[in-house]
């Protein structure tokens, strides 16, 4: 169903500024991955601060996984959930991230998780008023896509690897237009994982769940219709190993 990974569409705000009024907390912004090639559909922000039944989505992808990804220090890590699975908002999928690609440096580690696309709504061009830039968002809606992530397994303790990345998809299939923004919008709150620990044994606690909100853009007259997971936040050897890249988890209205 979604197979174009680019969009023909010009992405207008691409590279910009949005900023927020002051006295907000940051949101988790993303970095992106060196092993993937797909590209970059972000409007860079700098705001200094305002389940059901896996079913499908139970099938064992163990050519996708890599090796290690079995019983961590904490927790005990599942199958991966295999590349091209369909599912509906709510529905849950196997997946993986990890801080490298030396499993032998000392401070490569790797999580897998329980990963759920549970709603995707739309919001107002109003919404995007608090930006002081918001002029270069006119005419576009945004769109909320919730996601629900429990962190499974942690080969070590770590309270600094990111949790897997999602994009969004227009009704033609092509990637919307991701906003990130350094601070928060009341509509799309985020609740990190909890943690374990202080200092330098601070962990994020295997078990507990992150709950995320990404803004995405639609033109005029477009809408979201389905995010999904192409694994770009888990760093491969070569592009051409990840398996999710052409073949993506995909979570439809």
């Amino acid at each position: 169903m979604i197979r174009n990974r680019t969009s023909s569409r010009p992405l207008t705000a691409l590279g910009v500024a949005a900023v927020l009024g002051l006295g907000l907390s940051a949101c988790a912004t993303e970095a992106p991955a060196a092993s993937e090639t797909r590209p970059s559909t972000e409007a860079a922000t700098s705001a200094s601060a305002s389940p059901s039944s896996p079913a499908s989505a139970s099938a064992s992808a163990s050519a996708a996984a890599p090796a290690g990804a079995s019983a961590g220090a904490s927790g005990t890590a599942k199958d991966l959930t295999a590349p091209g699975t369909k599912l509906g908002l709510g529905e849950m999928a196997v997946t993986h991230t990890n801080t490298g690609k030396d499993k032998a440096d000392a401070k490569y580690t790797e999580a897998t998780y329980t990963t759920s696309v549970t709603k995707i709504t739309a919001g107002a061009e109003a919404d995007l008023a608090a930006l002081k830039d918001a002029a270069k968002f006119a005419g576009q809606t945004p769109y909320y896509v919730f996601t629900e992530h429990t962190l499974d397994s942690l080969s070590k303790p770590s309270a600094g690897i990111s949790e897997p990345r999602l994009n969004a998809q227009l009704k033609d299939g092509t990637d919307a237009q991701k906003l990130i923004i350094i601070g928060s919008l009341d509509q799309c709150p985020t609740k990190r994982f909890e943690t374990t620990g202080s200092s330098d044994n601070l962990s994020y606690k295997v078990g507990s769940t992150m709950t995320s909100c990404q803004v995405f853009l639609a033109p005029a007259g477009d809408e979201i219709v389905s995010a999904d997971y192409a694994d770009s936040g888990f760093s491969y050897a070569s592009s051409s190993d990840n398996p999710y890249r052409k073949n993506p988890i995909v979570w439809s209205k």
